[in-house]
């Protein structure tokens, strides 16, 4: 039997005033754009959302996600872990009310822009929370870029105030963006002639009202603005309404099966959108248990220590990580014998070896492999345990309520075969920050056009065979070579340059830049120093090669990149044959 969504809303509770009509106004968006195959739910447990409950009847806005767990029986359950303290629901709402409050007082207000650059604490939970209660919209910023990828961040995205600790602020000091205020978490110190405002005083006062409260944001408000890098080079921001947001969340819940007793281990960065967005808020909202571990220094041995120290049940890992654990039968044998039953990977695909040494060696263990991407954070696609031996090398099927096509080469919307994947659902972004053009390439006839190259069979699976995005991706994160070739063609005596991605070892694959330059005293050496000046640690390539010949074009003069890679691939392997016979490269 096939349900139609429209059903979602109208079974809901009543909703007062306004909000009624944005229930209708949502019953005949969502009729419009999705309908929900209940054969296709997949849910592997049964879930405390019920299908015919939606965001709309459980939470106004993201800040009501909170607040509902807050007012439940699970108040008083802890609800975040952080290094040296462990919080309720209670204790976050309330902390994030206070936050609200401090930045209407700073001058904060509906529809504002705040930037956030902080490591993974207590104090970026309660901000991000604080800025939904008030209205406002958050700009992650991660605290591994510099200052210059910093600055167009919060110029494009219009930020009036950077809320930002003391490792975010190792790359703020000398900033040329002009805030109403810098709030300064912990040792941080803002820069001179910008006005300061403590975390201290800004909690320090009278929360955000209950009139203040109701006068919050609606749901299709802007909520987030997800800063990644495109392949025509700055920057861009995908825009998420709070709608989104709470639709994305309870896709987990109910595609995923999670549940109020699971608790939850943050790697990533909360500025990512995979640290927010995979499981946290799912499980806030339900009432589980999110532990986040601290910035930095993320090695196997120490993940498995907390992941027995917090008792986790849930934990997501890199490939990089996988392939790193599955040399450590000593760890894995540690594993066994903790409360993990779940790992979730993703970013590339994950070779059937390395999975099935993970589950011979951890017993119990389920491992599942997502896709997703900034412009629907971020797990779209899943392909649960017990479907990853029947279908390797699949990224798996769509979360409860969303929709996959494909377009093929003759531009023909297709449910099966082979083409750009296409992602229509609620849970997607809205639009790209302040670039119309961009936004109507990405939205095209209904759909989210993900660049991304795919084989989609009869039953809803994926299979990724491609990019038509040319992204790199290295231990998990995306690098775009489009950003980087612009800064290596600044540097004097460049003629013309390329980044590709080789395979790695360790971490999928790395970025290699190649020179055609017209200066014989040309130094690689240049072209380390100007990417680690202008870029962060994980998009900076790890080895340069000069070439004598111009690039491979085709007729139209567009540069051949699959020509590239396997010839960068040739080059390097030599370097390295002749380097171990004792010849430098």
């Amino acid at each position: 039997m096939v349900m139609p969504h429209r059903v979602l809303v109208a079974i809901g509770v009543p909703l007062p005033g306004n909000h009624q009509n944005q229930a209708v106004a949502l019953n005949r968006t969502i009729a419009r754009l999705v309908t929900f195959d209940t054969r296709r739910n997949r849910c592997r447990a049964p879930s405390p959302v019920r299908h015919q409950e939606s965001p709309m009847t459980l939470a106004r806005n993201v800040f009501g996600l909170l607040d509902r767990s807050a007012e439940s029986r699970y108040g008083a359950r802890p609800a975040f872990g952080f290094a040296d303290e462990t919080v309720t629901f209670v204790q976050v709402r309330d902390r994030a009310l206070q936050v609200a409050g401090g930045l209407a007082r700073a001058g904060v207000g509906r529809g504002d822009t705040v930037a956030v650059m902080m490591g993974n604490r207590r104090e970026w939970v309660e901000t991000f929370f604080g800025l939904a209660a008030l209205g406002a919209v958050c700009v992650p910023v991660n605290v591994l870029l510099t200052g210059r990828e910093i600055e167009h961040v919060c110029r494009d995205s219009g930020a009036r105030v950077l809320v930002v600790d003391e490792i975010g602020s190792r790359s703020t000091a000398h900033l040329d963006v002009d805030f109403d205020a810098f709030v300064t978490v912990g040792s941080a110190v803002a820069p001179d002639g910008v006005r300061a405002v403590s975390w201290a005083d800004l909690v320090a006062g009278e929360p955000l009202s209950g009139a203040q409260r109701w006068a919050g944001p609606a749901l299709e408000d802007r909520f987030i603005l997800y800063y990644s890098s495109g392949t025509t080079g700055l920057p861009k921001a995908a825009v998420h309404t709070h709608n989104g947001v709470l639709w994305n969340a309870m896709g987990q819940v109910q595609g995923l099966g999670l549940k109020p007793e699971h608790r939850y281990t943050v790697i990533p960065s909360l500025s990512w959108a995979a640290g927010f967005h995979n499981l946290v808020l799912a499980l806030c909202w339900i009432g589980g248990f999110s532990q986040v571990r601290p910035t930095g220094g993320a090695t196997m041995e120490g993940i498995v220590a907390e992941l027995e120290e917090h008792r986790t049940t849930h934990v997501m890992l890199v490939p990089s990580l996988l392939r790193e654990l599955v040399t450590r039968p000593d760890l894995m044998q540690r594993l066994s014998d903790s409360a993990l039953t779940w790992i979730v990977t993703g970013a590339e695909p994950v070779p059937r070896s390395v999975i099935e040494a993970v589950c011979r060696g951890i017993p119990g263990v389920d491992v599942c492999q997502g896709y997703g991407l900034s412009e629907f954070p971020t797990i779209t696609t899943v392909l649960m345990a017990d479907e990853v031996f029947d279908h390797e090398g699949s990224a798996g099927r769509a979360l409860p309520h969303t929709d996959l096509a494909v377009r093929d080469a003759d531009g023909e919307i297709r449910r099966s075969g082979t083409g750009e994947l296409l992602v229509r659902s609620l849970a997607t972004m809205v639009g790209y920050h302040d670039r119309p053009e961009q936004t109507a390439e990405a939205f095209r006839d209904g759909w989210l056009h993900t660049g991304d190259l795919v084989e989609l069979d009869d039953d809803g699976f994926i299979t990724i065979v491609g990019r038509t995005k040319d992204m790199i991706i290295s231990g998990g994160l995306n690098v775009y070579p489009k950003e980087i070739e612009d800064v290596i063609s600044r540097l004097p005596g460049v003629v013309e340059t390329a980044v590709v991605g080789v395979p790695h070892e360790r971490f999928g694959e790395s970025a290699v830049a190649i020179v055609v330059t017209d200066d014989p005293a040309f130094d690689v050496e240049d072209v380390a120093r100007a990417c680690g000046e202008q870029l962060a640690s994980y998009k900076r390539p790890r080895r340069t090669l000069v070439r004598s010949e111009p690039l491979p074009r085709n007729a139209n003069a567009k540069l051949l990149k699959r020509e590239l890679r396997p010839w960068a691939a040739e080059v390097l392997a030599s370097q390295e044959e002749r380097a171990v016979e004792g010849t430098t490269p």
